[in-house]
């Protein structure tokens, strides 16, 4: 069969993007907007934890303090899904900087903890936004949009780089096979593909000529001289296939059989961060960089309405995967010699209510907790985990606008102070002291 435009596309997966301050956090925050820009070249890779990941079971109560009986409700709560004290203990943390009460992570999650305990990871409790709603798909698209209450757009990110970069530019890698539409924009182009192997021209044993297919895309998507064309769809697709066909080559030169530490690691996940960390190292050790510096990768699976366990079941065994390849991510990072360069930020739509279902696991439920990593991170725990006598129809409630989180990101680390205010619908927001 001959290879269609639409069918390279797909293959190719180059996905042109065609179409009140919340209450702030309880630690250090007066005085956050005080702002600095990132590194030159600053990374960001978006690690999404899909199908709304439980909050309350991966940052936990270890203790009771007067007024703030966490840990007794916790239990009562979650009789057969709770994490065992005894367990917490080797992964605590900072205690809540507002109750008091200490706190630990996921056993699951050591390997983060590691990180954690190094001052490079940052836990972000009571996120979410307001007025929470409980299905996935309208969840995501806020998370998506930064729009709570609008109709989905455009993405946050794709805002972003509308902004800041033309539509020449290819400077985002999202390892999915379908573009996440957190980079959707109106003029931007974004790479989204499985894996780097998968970024090459399809076979056709019909036309085996590869230089020739060349040729007649390049013919195909040449941009038309006439004026009129300068900003009409054909012109934009134009764009678009020769941005695609002059990454091919660079692309398909990167190395992928280095000593990462993520070789080795089971799963979709390690394997996507693993062509993350080989496009790093390939523009911070070569002298042909692709330029590419913003990564979206996903971990599906947190939809735990049975299962979930405590211990053992479907949530220890996705905090296993997720701090072990973190962690080697991180790692790889240091041996580049680039982790204060590469800030890693995850994100799920919603949390889990607070009492355990009849199926071991938890339902659709509001605030959860984000983690943030890397070396330009300043670590610790912020903001309170919400109260569990204070609940909001048995969910946490949120005390943090996930906006502020971006801002925080565009301000602090892509940009410069207010850059955020009209590219996050309902702005401006208060920058988070996470960063420096």
């Amino acid at each position: 069969m001959a290879i269609s435009r639409r069918k390279f596309l797909t293959r190719g997966a180059l996905t042109a993007a065609a179409l009140g301050a919340p209450h702030p956090f309880q630690r250090a925050l007066l005085g956050a907007s005080t702002a600095w820009a990132g590194p030159a070249g600053a990374i960001v890779v978006l690690v999404q934890m899909e199908g709304g990941n439980d909050g309350l079971n991966t940052v936990i109560p270890i203790d009771d303090k007067p007024g703030h009986a966490q840990r007794s409700l916790y239990d009562a709560a979650r009789p057969s899904i709770g994490i065992p004290v005894a367990n917490l203990l080797a992964t605590e943390i900072d205690p809540d900087p507002v109750k008091g009460n200490r706190l630990g992570l996921h056993p699951s999650l050591a390997p983060l903890h590691d990180v954690y305990a190094a001052g490079k990871v940052a836990v972000l409790n009571g996120i979410a936004y307001p007025n929470q709603n409980l299905s996935h798909f309208r969840s995501e698209d806020i998370w998506f949009s930064a729009n709570p209450t609008g109709a989905f757009v455009d993405g946050w990110f794709g805002r972003y780089l509308d902004s800041a970069f033309t539509s020449s530019d290819l400077v985002t890698v999202d390892f999915d096979n379908t573009l996440n539409p957190t980079f959707l924009s109106s003029d931007s182009n974004v790479l989204a593909v499985g894996s780097l192997a998968e970024f090459e021209l399809t076979d056709d044993p019909q036309y085996p000529d590869l230089a020739a297919k060349v040729d007649a895309l390049t013919a195909a998507y040449a941009v038309e001289a006439d004026p009129l064309e300068t900003s009409g769809t054909h012109n934009a697709v134009g764009i678009s296939g020769n941005v695609l066909l002059g990454a091919l080559d660079a692309y398909q030169a990167i190395d992928t059989s280095w000593p990462s530490n993520l070789n080795g690691k089971p799963g979709r996940l390690a394997r996507r961060l693993k062509d993350v960390s080989s496009i790093l190292r390939n523009d911070a050790i070569t002298g042909t960089p692709v330029g590419a510096r913003f990564f979206h990768v996903r971990q599906g699976g947190y939809d735990t309405h049975s299962n979930q366990g405590s211990l053992t079941g479907r949530q220890a065994d996705l905090f296993t995967e997720l701090a072990t390849d973190l962690k080697a991510f991180y790692d790889d990072t240091v041996d580049l010699g680039i982790a204060n360069k590469v800030l890693v930020l995850t994100f799920s739509e919603f949390g889990r209510r607070v009492a355990q279902n009849g199926g071991n696991g938890t339902d659709h439920g509001e605030a959860s907790v984000l983690f943030a990593m890397g070396d330009a991170v300043v670590g610790g725990v912020y903001g309170a985990v919400p109260a569990l006598n204070d609940l909001n129809k048995g969910n946490l409630k949120v005390h943090t606008d996930f906006r502020q989180v971006y801002a925080t990101v565009i301000d602090k680390w892509l940009a410069t102070p207010g850059t955020h205010a009209p590219l996050l619908p309902g702005g401006p927001f208060t920058t988070l002291p996470f960063l420096t």
